[in-house]
């Protein structure tokens, strides 16, 4: 993969979400296909993709594929990756690794279930110093559709940052009321 042609569509697209107006808006879409015969599982088509749902088999799916919820966590967890990523990549900030571990805490309840809490552990390799990746990290945050429609419908993010081995940070977003 071109290094320099990444990086120059990297910034490209931060640029034009720098200068966005507020409410600018866009859109994404995903189709889903009941392909039974239980609760699941569902054909997920994404473009030029397809990916599997499923439920467990003791909540009547066929227990083929991750349950919804485990994609809505990755997603997340894929999202604020990516903009830690984006933004080291903009910034020349080298990152020898990255893991995003998410759990979410939610009511188990027929009607009315969410989740309350969502927990990410953030493990990032790098030869940069704590306080540049502790900036980084709150911004890229700060970036994420994910997580900015998250803590504004009042789910509380925490986010433990890991640095070289070593707990260098712990950041909270969202309703804590």
């Amino acid at each position: 993969m071109d290094r320099v042609r990444v990086r120059a569509d990297v910034l490209a697209d931060l640029e034009s979400r720098r200068a966005a107006d507020l409410g600018t808006s866009a859109a994404d879409r995903v189709v889903v296909d009941w392909i039974g015969p239980g609760t699941g599982p569902f054909q997920v088509r994404k473009r030029d993709f397809v990916f599997m749902v499923d439920e467990p088999v003791e909540r009547g799916g066929t227990g083929t594929a991750p349950n919804p919820l485990a994609y809505f966590l990755a997603g997340a967890a894929s999202c604020l990756a990516n903009h830690y990523v984006s933004l080291a990549i903009a910034e020349g900030v080298l990152l020898r690794g990255l893991r995003v571990a998410a759990l979410g805490h939610f009511d188990r309840v027929l009607i009315g279930g969410a989740f309350r809490d969502i927990g990410y552990d953030v493990s990032i390799e790098t030869d940069e110093t704590v306080d540049r990746i502790r900036d980084l990290v709150a911004r890229a945050d700060g970036m994420c559709f994910a997580s900015n429609t998250l803590a504004n419908a009042g789910v509380i993010l925490t986010t433990r940052l890991v640095v070289n081995g070593a707990v260098t940070a712990t950041l909270r977003r969202g309703d804590t009321t």
